[in-house]
């Protein structure tokens, strides 16, 4: 990536972080690539107002994408990903004509929200044409929804993969996680029966708890918030074998255009869940992990009760864990749009 590249990043508008702030930082890291330099250190230390502007979500992902691979995206094929480098949140690349090709946070009010209105059908219409696209990556193809009193996830051949039982209408609510209601959910998979534990004392004083609360106290507030910046540090959810042993943790959610939802696995690999839209009608998610590298797709077709499509990268093993992440995951997508009170 070159300074050229940086300067037709575009954020839509929304709340998280102030625009001029991010836009000028943007133009420093694009003079730093220009000569040569690395920007690691600008971006690394730099802090953003918390109010309206860019989504902090949008904001985070590429900087962060920038830090992980300050040279830009392998080639496909044998050698490289044949998953190439997509968005995986709401910023994409535009010069536009004559003044709109410009970042306009500090233009009067008129011309900027001219600005705003074309960057907002720029970027609908780059989401619809991602969303066609979703089919065309390789990997393998799972579908996600209701089976009568259950929602299971399915192959594309039809064989069931997992099922969630018990308090299934439940699992479509993010609330869930915070209120405690997990614990009622059964989830199957591989011939195993996984449940939520209900966290004590102890375990949510532990310090993997404590690391796993943190990280999501700072997906929640942003990444480049101000020291000290609130957000929720509920504990963990733990959902355990039939022994009783963690296989993965859940924290944070995805809400009121909010994606600090991650799933920690036992190990202490992880998986984020960003959203690239602006309905659920254009919007993929994608499972990003730890090191940035893109491991499951989700598409929502239709209706609610249509289901979700899947695709897990071609160099994925549908391990069990995986399959029960996928299976726990999959309605996050909607919920994602779900203001307050239930509107989306």
């Amino acid at each position: 990536m070159n300074g050229d590249d940086v300067r037709a990043v575009r954020f839509p508008p929304g709340n998280g972080y102030g625009a001029a702030a991010v836009n000028e930082l943007l133009d420093r890291v694009a003079v730093e690539l220009d000569v040569g330099r690395p920007a690691g250190p600008l971006i690394e230390s730099a802090t953003f107002p918390q109010r309206s502007g860019y989504e902090a979500d949008a904001v985070d992902w590429f900087f962060g994408q920038l830090l992980a691979h300050p040279g830009g995206p392998g080639p496909p094929g044998p050698s490289g990903d044949p998953w190439p480098q997509f968005a995986v949140a709401d910023y994409f690349t535009w010069s536009g004509p004559g003044d709109l090709a410009r970042r306009s946070a500090e233009q009067p009010w008129v011309a900027r929200g001219n600005y705003n209105s074309q960057v907002r059908k720029y970027f609908e219409q780059d989401c619809r044409t991602a969303w066609g696209d979703f089919g065309q990556l390789p990997g393998t193809s799972l579908w996600w929804g209701r089976a009568g009193w259950r929602r299971v996830l399915r192959t594309a051949e039809g064989q069931t993969l997992a099922s969630l039982q018990g308090n299934a209408l439940a699992s479509l609510s993010m609330q869930m996680w915070s209120q405690g209601s997990s614990r009622f959910l059964t989830i199957s998979a591989g011939g195993k029966r996984f449940t939520f534990q209900k966290t004590g004392r102890a375990q949510s004083s532990s310090p993997r708890a404590a690391e796993i609360a943190a990280r999501s106290n700072r997906d929640i507030v942003g990444h480049f918030a101000p020291p000290g910046s609130a957000g929720s540090l509920a504990n963990p959810r733990e959902l355990a074998d039939e022994t009783g042993t963690p296989i993965l943790y859940i924290s944070g959610s995805n809400s009121d255009l909010n994606a600090s939802a991650c799933i920690t696995f036992a190990d202490q690999r992880w998986l984020r869940f960003p959203v690239r839209g602006t309905e659920p009608g254009n919007a993929i998610m994608t499972a990003v992990d730890e090191a940035g590298n893109r491991a499951v797709r989700y598409r929502a077709p239709g209706r609610i009760g249509s289901g979700i499509e899947i695709t897990v990268h071609p160099h994925r093993e549908l391990t069990d864990e995986l399959v029960v992440a996928i299976a726990i995951s999959a309605p996050w997508l909607r919920v994602y749009f779900q203001r307050p009170g239930g509107a989306a």
